[in-house]
């Protein structure tokens, strides 16, 4: 637990300072482009990410699994997925070009030609989860927070010198997000390359692996749909303004699910490498997730204003309202992640499916219904339900499957006290403790 608890912090860290960076580039973008040029570049961004997760197979969750409980299968893993991801990519693609016109027709013919050019990229997304997996099934955590990084701490370098130089536009600003993902898929292939190696493809491997991909499929897919359809079908009904009042407003909420559920990111392998011990590992990790996202969502949710004031500006102020609607859902949902994770770890990606679908039936059915009369609001309190939907029932199937009593997920005081406590030790803010007495340097 004390490696994890490092590792955890870590995570933690390191996706605040990346939504900083991100929250930068937002800025930058919604106060140099305006909310129409935050929407169009919004409405562009979407899509390729959206069809690269649907489509993906649930590749990255599969060879976590699988190089987490055998460590030397990578070389293996990652040529016998990588064959078969290139064709699955090249076909996502063409869907992707083909559904275009209908997912953005309320929005102009240049913001859909600069969609059509960037369609392309849904290869990089599809490839970097089969990389990605590797790098969190190897346990190397680390270089996982580093490529998190990497990627938009260089779109934000890019960007102010696009600006310098006069040429930040929408059209720019998305050649630089191309651009940064090129060069994290390249840094994370060598580095997986590096450290495995290579191997001839085997098609056992790959089937045995295929059947956990394909079950954790559903639940990719279901989780997709719930976190971003709204984002993605938004563009079809309302206004680029309205896209981009509604993009500040989730990617604002997103902030909780990130930071407080970062633990999630790394729980699955952490929790799959250890068995039967790494369900206290999902607890602990519940615990903590909570008591970061209530403190973290209950400072925005009572300064949402202020914040959106002062940071994107007075013209922005319409997201305030949908933020408030979306943040008690955002922290329900980074705990949905936790048990979510939990499931994969227990050989049990198909059940953590059925509590995803569960979200995806209400959000597909929410959105339809009420978003053309009720606008980004609507799109707000649907997503939000869903949200608290699949968190009540991953939590219920997560003890069922692993056995546990209702009252193991009950946190005490003092745990609530210890989890803080050990991530101001990690971060240096607290003297380390050991018996309840303080640990002093040498000489002090």
């Amino acid at each position: 637990m004390p490696g994890f608890a490092k590792d955890g912090a870590t995570t933690v860290v390191v996706t605040t300072m990346t939504l900083a960076v991100n929250m930068l580039t937002g800025v930058m973008v919604a106060r140099t482009l305006g909310p129409n040029g935050r929407g169009e570049l919004a409405a562009v961004l979407t899509a390729p990410y959206v069809f690269g997760w649907l489509l993906g197979m649930g590749c990255g969750k599969a060879v976590t699994f699988f190089l987490s409980r055998n460590p030397t299968g990578g070389a293996q893993l990652f040529t016998s997925w990588l064959v078969f991801m290139l064709p699955i990519s090249a076909i996502a693609v063409s869907i992707g070009e083909f559904s275009l016109p209908w997912l953005l027709s309320a929005q102009s013919i240049e913001t859909l030609s600069l969609a059509r050019l960037y369609v392309p990229t849904i290869v990089l997304v599809m490839l970097s989860d089969l990389v990605l997996g590797l790098v969190l099934g190897g346990q190397d955590f680390l270089y996982f927070n580093v490529m998190s990084f990497v990627q938009p701490a260089g779109v934000a370098a890019l960007y102010p010198l696009l600006w310098l130089s006069g040429h930040f536009t929408v059209a720019s600003a998305v050649v630089a997000q191309a651009a940064m993902a090129v060069v994290m898929l390249a840094a994370a292939t060598t580095h997986v390359v590096r450290r495995h190696g290579l191997a001839w493809p085997n098609v056992d491997i790959w089937r045995r692996t295929f059947w956990y991909a394909l079950r954790a499929h559903g639940e990719v897919v279901s989780g997709t749909i719930s976190q971003r359809l709204d984002l993605l079908i938004i563009p079809a009904f309302l206004t680029a303004s309205s896209v981009g009042f509604y993009a500040i407003a989730t990617n604002v909420s997103w902030i909780v699910v990130s930071v407080s559920g970062a633990l999630s990111t790394i729980l699955m392998p952490a929790a799959a490498h250890r068995g039967e011990s790494g369900r206290s590992l999902v607890i602990k990790s519940l615990h903590a997730t909570f008591v970061i996202g209530t403190v973290l969502g209950g400072g925005l949710f009572l300064f949402a204003d202020t914040a959106i004031r002062i940071v994107y500006g007075a013209e922005f102020l319409e997201s305030a309202l949908p933020l408030r609607i979306l943040l008690p859902g955002a922290l329900a949902y980074a705990g949905a992640c936790v048990f979510i994770n939990g499931l994969y770890a227990e050989n049990r990606p198909f059940t953590a499916t059925l509590a995803q679908a569960l979200g995806m039936v209400v959000t597909v059915a929410g959105l339809l219904s009420f978003l053309r009369l009720g606008g980004i609001l609507a799109a707000a309190i649907v997503s939000t339900a869903a949200y608290f939907l699949v968190f009540a029932t991953a939590g219920i199937l997560y003890r069922h499957a692993a056995g546990l009593k209702w009252h193991a997920f009950v946190p005490h005081l003092s745990d609530a006290r210890a989890i803080l406590h050990r991530l101001l030790v990690i971060l240096h803010l607290a003297p380390h403790r050991a018996n309840g007495v303080s640990i002093q340097k040498a000489g002090e």
